[in-house]
């Protein structure tokens, strides 16, 4: 419980930052919008953006409990959207220490704890308006439901967890694969046939949830062309074990990779490696989509502290290893861990002051879809000669039209820099 509650705490420090891109996407088309369907993505809320270029910034689980916040109280700020996937994330390193602790010993489940809540790809994909946290939390505690005695009861709370933890974020359908592998290790036909229902359940509700988005995908054809990126079985493992920052790489990979020895004769170990190699070995090969990211396996974070607690119970001289990886992870994090990806929030102001004063400002196609979550007192430039009725165009991120973006440098020659991770240009003649 400590050990959580530091963690929300901790990833709250910032939490009136700007929204990231991702975020103030899902902000601006699926939570402060005016239907409440809209969380699902079935519909464009800006006039200039289709729907099937933004759908996949979707978190169906988030978007829906903060469309709710949303509809009730009003409020913009980024602290209350961020404070539920910052709980989720506290309450996944909570569950996941202390199933450890009892089950390899306190020392172990602390440390696999401090793990969790200190890797770079956990923590910064938890404090964000994103559905990242919500289904770590899901999957742990569907597992924990699924490990314990089967009563009625208990697998239907496992399969509505397991559900949503799918609409949380899709690619927790990996945990619920994993899960069906388990049970088939077991060699037991009556407890694969007692538990086909409720996978079943969890499927069919996570699908739902996430039903419109592919179904746009697919119909409207929103996705880009297939890519290969051949680097993203390493960069996926090196993600999940502390990358980019490089000392926790090689403390966390050597206490995880340690970890499958005392565990190398359980057959659920096994089964689990073959599901999740097969499934990035389908999307890697296969389907070679253009977003693939080492963030969407991010619900795997709490199997790597599984195979450091295991070690640490076998090799207790690996505590202080994974102690250390956690001090230097969080030190590599701090410079910019307050910091804003984006200068939404100063652009914005900008935009409102222009309008106030009976001048129009403009955005370039694409910005519009993250400005509108802090304003829309602004004109969407898509064409050169729509810059002529521009008194100011605002340029706030890299996604888009950069020939466009480069003949409006030209014709607004003054230039003032909003200060962010990737700078605001604000271009006025």
């Amino acid at each position: 419980m400590v050990l959580g509650v530091a963690t929300t705490a901790a990833y709250l420090i910032g939490a009136n930052r700007s929204f990231t891109y991702d975020a103030a996407a899902t902000f601006a088309n699926f939570v402060a919008t005016p239907s409440l369907w809209d969380a699902f993505a079935v519909r464009t809320v800006l006039p200039t953006v289709p729907i099937q270029y933004v759908a996949t910034n979707d978190h169906v689980l988030i978007s829906f409990i903060s469309h709710l916040i949303y509809s009730l109280t009003g409020s913009r700020s980024e602290v209350v959207y961020r404070l539920i996937p910052a709980l989720a994330a506290g309450g996944t390193v909570s569950l996941t220490t202390a199933v450890l602790a009892r089950r390899f010993g306190m020392i172990a489940g602390v440390c696999a704890g401090l793990y969790i809540a200190t890797d770079p790809l956990f923590v910064d994909n938890s404090r964000d308006l994103r559905g990242y946290s919500l289904a770590a939390l899901g999957a742990v505690l569907a597992t924990i439901l699924l490990a314990g005695s089967w009563t009625r009861w208990r697998l239907v709370a496992y399969s509505l967890v397991m559900g949503l933890a799918v609409a949380a974020q899709l690619f927790a359908v990996v945990v619920l694969l994993t899960h069906v592998g388990w049970i088939v290790t077991r060699r037991s036909r009556r407890d694969v046939y007692r538990l086909v229902p409720y996978w079943l359940g969890a499927a069919v509700l996570g699908g739902a949830a996430n039903a419109g988005i592919q179904l746009t995908e697919l119909v409207t054809h929103g996705l880009p062309p297939s890519l290969f990126r051949p680097d993203f079985p390493r960069d996926t493992v090196l993600s999940l074990i502390g990358a980019p920052v490089l000392l926790p790489v090689g403390l966390w990979l050597a206490a995880a990779a340690l970890g499958f020895w005392p565990l190398r004769r359980e057959p659920w170990l096994w089964s689990t490696l073959v599901v999740v190699a097969a499934v990035m070995s389908f999307l890697w090969l296969v389907l070679k989509p253009a977003f693939l990211y080492p963030r969407f396996f991010l619900v795997l974070v709490p199997a790597c502290a599984y195979l450091m607690a295991a070690a640490i119970a076998r090799w207790k001289v690996l505590a202080p290893v994974v102690a250390l990886g956690a001090v230097t992870a969080v030190a590599g994090q701090l410079a910019l861990y307050t910091d804003s990806q984006l200068a939404l929030p100063q652009a914005a102001a900008f935009i409102d002051r222009i309008h106030a004063e009976g001048g129009r400002a403009c955005v370039i196609h694409s910005d519009e879809q993250v400005v509108a979550a802090y304003t829309t007192n602004y004109v969407v430039v898509t064409r050169p000669d729509q810059l002529s009725g521009c008194d100011a165009v605002v340029v706030v991120s890299w996604n888009v039209d950069l020939p466009l973006r480069d003949l409006a440098a030209k014709e607004f020659p003054k230039t003032t820099v909003l200060p962010a991770e990737y700078p605001t240009v604000i271009l006025e003649r």
